[in-house]
């Protein structure tokens, strides 16, 4: 047996080159890439951990899917891939290139007699005479023609689509471009240097000076995708890598500095557009280069791409008033900070850290039903969203907005909170009085924080009581409407129907609930007149509705309160907007690889669609009577139909030029 025929059909490479075998390889690729369209790549870990749960994250980490297009399966797969083709081609393309140079001139007679386009009659014309017209009939329909004497006659053998057979080449070479491109942008690099210990992420919020040795990646890694948060006016010269549980720094060989920043939004507050206006410096540069990047329109220098991908805050200047929800006085302070800084604050029941994390010009909703103007969204305004953080490193996130937010004709102060990010957001809404400021809701907060304050409000009505029973009915009830309010205002409502729980049987804590509210309300209600007396609004002897409303609203509030989290209300009095642009740098050389094995796909596919290779064969041979025997025969690559009529033209041609004698003509395809 030949060497080399063995080789090409040992039963390891008949494996690797089966059909089979890659059609399972693309169909896992073809799973792979859906879960990394539908699963968000390259994520912080907490936030899969929130989205999945903490048991199918774990199942997702391990299988890799948050970073699929660099699992080492996914890869091993990619390499198989790469080898399956290569092996097809290996073991098929001689045979492909000898066909598509060949043009099957040893076909036997026989053979032709048997094909579905085949015809066949003696006449009286010459064999020279013979293959004259039907070289002219041939060509006459674009086929390429090699003529051969045989022994039994002269044969024409034509063709026409050879291309095709470039199809094939085309598609399975780009293909092995392709995966080569693929490889070459993974972070394989990265998997096997963390296998070694050489690399690993960081996961602390530090100072790039203080991030681990092993966290650094130096501009000489072959390809990466990255991004970097840059405030205008600002330069960075690294981007952050999502790697595991942390991030990695990526160092540049440049530096890129944000000059401006623009952003242009639709009536709604949904983001219209954002560029940069930036410069790049470089040690090569003669001269920098300045530019805007905007979505769709990056700077491409070198082998990097940079992208405008999104924008936040720089640093943003605010003014707060933090406002104390435990004091008696409601007195606030003032302070001043930076988005992405803390601002510490040391009170009576504590010290806390304000850590400001983002500031949002527009809060976009989806609306239940249309408005007035038949629009389903609505823009709440601007926000700050921030975190409030004990001496213990337990930490409440937070998010207040600098607008009124209206409900039902009143206005409310809103703040969003939370205790973990695995939970849902509640909601604390403060009332605004008559001057649209929540001075009136915090002085009743004061007052129901003053444990004395009762005794003053009630102390008059039980001083006028002079029947000592009943005089000391109400001094009782006072103590109980004191520890109601004590309860409420540390428990909210919650506190009160679980107190009454343990203390009372089962059939009687519904009643006992609802005397229980009758009383804190009454009590809650004389320190509320109380509140509008100090601001000289009791002259009139009845309250107004809207006075009850505000009551009201101030009792739910004060119930939220109770798991408000740390005793300070934070309201944003001024602020000064400064942006920052999010930017995407990658650095990508299989990317070109990739667009090469695209159009060479393309061309295959082409090739393979809509290029189809036909062959014409004709034998014209002497006969022992002394006439010309002619035999016609055609074959299309994929469906002899589509050449039936060609053939049929072509035979046509020769009837004219070559008549049969009568009843010679014999055809396969149809009767001469």
């Amino acid at each position: 047996m030949d060497k080399k025929l063995g080789l090409k059909h040992h039963p390891l490479l008949t494996f690797f080159g089966s059909m089979n075998l890659a059609i399972t390889l693309l169909v896992m690729l073809a799973v792979a890439s859906v879960i990394g369209t539908v699963l968000k790549q390259n994520e912080a870990y907490a936030s899969y951990v929130i989205k999945f749960g903490p048991f199918w994250f774990e199942v997702f980490r391990t299988l890799e899917l948050y970073d699929v297009y660099s699992a080492i399966w996914f890869l091993s797969v990619l390499a198989f891939l790469l080898l399956s083709i290569s092996a097809c081609v290996w073991r098929n393309g001689a045979h492909f290139i000898r066909d598509m140079f060949s043009y099957q001139e040893h076909t036997h007679p026989s053979q032709l007699k048997k094909m579905k386009l085949s015809a066949h009659w003696e006449t009286n014309s010459g064999v020279d005479a013979i293959v004259y017209e039907a070289q002219n009939a041939i060509k006459a329909n674009g086929f390429r023609i090699k003529a051969e004497q045989k022994a039994e006659g002269q044969l024409l053998a034509a063709k026409k689509g050879s291309m095709h057979r470039l199809g094939y080449f085309f598609t399975h070479i780009a293909i092995i471009i392709i995966c080569l491109g693929a490889l070459l942008d993974s972070n394989i690099k990265f998997k096997v240097q963390a296998w070694l210990g050489h690399v690993a992420p960081e996961t602390r919020s530090i100072a790039l000076t203080d991030v681990d040795p092993r966290a650094n990646i130096g501009v000489d890694n072959f390809s990466f995708r990255g991004s970097v948060n840059i405030p205008e006016g600002k330069s960075a010269d690294v981007v952050f890598l999502t790697f595991k549980e942390g991030y990695l720094v990526q160092k540049l060989p440049f530096q890129v500095k944000v000059v401006d920043f623009r952003v242009e939004h639709y009536d709604t507050g949904m983001p219209k557009s954002f560029e940069s206006d930036i410069i790049l410096s470089a040690p090569e540069l003669k001269e920098p280069i300045k530019t805007t990047i905007s979505v769709n329109k990056p700077l491409i220098y070198k082998d990097y791409a940079i992208y405008q991908s999104s924008f936040g805050d720089g640093g943003s200047q605010l003014t707060l008033k933090a406002w104390p929800l435990v004091s008696t006085t409601p007195n606030p302070s003032e302070l001043q900070g930076e988005v992405n800084r803390s601002i510490p604050v040391n009170t009576p029941v504590g010290d806390y850290k304000i850590e400001l994390d983002d500031y949002k010009p527009n809060n976009v909703i989806t609306l239940a039903e249309p408005d007035a103007n038949g629009r389903k969204v609505k823009n709440l305004g601007p926000s700050i969203q921030f975190k409030v953080r004990d001496s213990q490193g337990q930490a409440v996130e937070y998010e207040n907005y600098l607008a009124a937010i209206e409900r039902g004709g009143i206005l409310y102060q809103a703040s969003k909170f939370r205790h973990s990010r695995a939970e849902d957001f509640d909601f604390l809404m403060i009332p605004l009085d008559d001057q649209k400021s929540t001075k009136r809701f915090m002085n009743f907060l004061a007052l129901v924080n003053d444990r004395n304050i009762l005794d003053k409000v009630l102390d008059s009505s039980i001083n006028q009581e002079k029947d000592p029973t009943k005089h000391e009915q109400l001094v009782t009830q006072k103590r109980f409407m004191q520890q109601l309010i004590n309860l409420f205002r540390a428990r909210g409502f919650d506190g009160i129907h679980r107190y009454i729980q343990q203390a009372m049987p089962t059939d009687k804590q519904d009643k006992a609930f609802d005397q229980y509210l009758e009383i804190l309300t009454v009590a809650l209600q004389g320190v509320y007149l109380h509140t509008l007396e100090a601001e000289g609004l009791r002259s009139e002897k009845e309250t107004t509705e809207a006075q009850r409303r505000f009551f009201a609203d101030s009792v739910e509030a004060i119930n939220a309160l109770s798991a408000y989290g740390p005793p300070m209300f934070f309201e944003v009095t001024s602020i000064e907007p400064r942006e920052s642009s999010g930017l995407q740098i990658t650095k990508s050389p299989g990317k070109d690889v990739v667009y090469f094995g695209s159009l060479l796909l393309v061309i295959g596919i082409f090739l393979l669609f809509y290029v189809r290779p036909q062959r014409i064969w004709l034998l014209a041979r002497p006969t022992p009577e002394g006439y010309s025997e002619l035999i016609l025969a055609g074959k299309d690559g994929k469906d002899d139909k589509q050449l039936k009529t060609t053939f049929d033209d072509i035979k046509q041609a020769l009837l004219l030029a070559t008549p049969p004698l009568q009843e010679t003509a014999h055809g396969n395809n149809q009767s001469v």
